[in-house]
């Protein structure tokens, strides 16, 4: 049995019953009986409680939902995380004392960074853009995320990746990819396409708070009682980015993988630069964020990172772009690294 400080899973909403509100749930792995859990949507925010009361046939879990109205519905993604006293109070998260052990077999074989729990900086301070998040709110900070902790793909996938999961899912390979140095990261591959590839490898798009935090590091400092916080804007020191990062500045195309010098605090490669990657965040205001802005809600996925195609400006850790335009199978602005949950 998981202790209950390390537990937290995964898991889809199959169906809501119009007549009792129970939520019928599978999950990656087998949940406890009678379990009470706090619910984060896919952007990490909690948005209320569930227990299970019942199984059903197919083993599925039944759970009574007491949260936001209308926060769950059929097909949505959604994480379950033990509720119990050992959550931090920024958003309620157990707290992991060590770096799991990997436990877990991939298909692409790609090297991972495990990113451990805790707080970080979120979002920029321009008001009027997609990315600002208010600096404090009634006297608190405002702007502190909790993320649980992840592992995250250290280089963007590959051509040779990408064109062996084609092979071994037998589908075409695009002429143009069967002819591309397999050490380029992919590029102008659908939300679809991302998506579908990382759970043929076991795994899954990162949210856009995962990547941001993955980006910016924790850039918080305690001393006594009191936070500070490190600003930086990019995944390397900002003195450092022109010659970091590859950008249109830079480069009029992307780069080997293995040939780039950018790094996050975390030991990340890739965010500043070379191809802007899919997240599986909607692009939602946040928290505070009052500016309306007819992109926002459930149609566009979010887009981070720099790219040879944009601006150094852009390649900001906490940069937000719309991604899904017409739709989310036909836009091919993107590649994308996969992202794993702790086992």
């Amino acid at each position: 049995m998981l202790a209950a400080a390390e537990f937290r899973t995964v898991a889809r909403v199959e169906r809501i019953d119009p007549v009792t509100k129970l939520a019928e749930v599978s999950a990656d792995i087998a949940l406890e009986p009678g379990r009470e859990y706090t619910v984060l949507n896919e952007s990490g925010e909690v948005i209320g409680a569930a227990k299970e009361v019942k199984r059903s046939g197919n083993g599925n879990s039944i759970f009574t939902f007491i949260g936001k109205r209308r926060a769950l519905s059929a097909g949505r993604r959604i994480t379950l995380v033990a509720a119990n006293p050992g959550f931090s109070a920024l958003g309620d998260r157990p707290r992991q004392q060590a770096k799991p052990q990997v436990r877990f077999t991939l298909k692409d074989a790609a090297p991972m960074v495990y990113v451990p729990e805790g707080p970080f900086i979120l979002g920029g301070q321009q008001v009027n853009t997609l990315h600002y998040v208010p600096q404090s709110s009634e006297g608190k900070a405002a702007n502190r995320a909790d993320v649980a902790g992840f592992f995250i793909d250290q280089y963007e996938v590959t051509v040779q990746q990408y064109r062996h999961y084609l092979e071994e899912t037998r589908q075409r390979v695009p002429e143009e990819l069967a002819e591309k140095n397999g050490l380029l990261p992919v590029t102008h591959v659908t939300y679809r396409q991302a998506e579908s590839y990382c759970a043929w490898a076991g795994k899954r798009l990162p949210t856009e708070l995962e990547w941001e935090k993955a980006a910016r590091g924790s850039q918080l400092e305690t001393v006594g009682d009191e936070a500070y916080t490190e600003i930086r804007n990019y995944p390397v020191a900002d003195a450092s980015t022109a010659e970091l990062c590859v950008t249109a500045e830079k480069s009029s195309a992307p780069v080997e993988v293995d040939k780039l010098k950018d790094q996050s605090p975390y030991g990340v490669i890739g965010m500043c630069g070379n191809a802007a990657e899919w997240t599986s965040s909607w692009l939602l205001p946040y928290r505070g964020n009052t500016a309306r802005d007819e992109r926002f809600g459930k149609r566009y996925k979010v887009i981070r990172g720099g790219s040879y195609e944009h601006p150094l400006e852009l390649a900001k850790s906490y940069v937000r772009l719309a991604g899904g335009i017409p739709t989310l199978s036909r836009d091919r602005r993107a590649g994308f690294r996969c992202a794993r949950s702790e086992p």
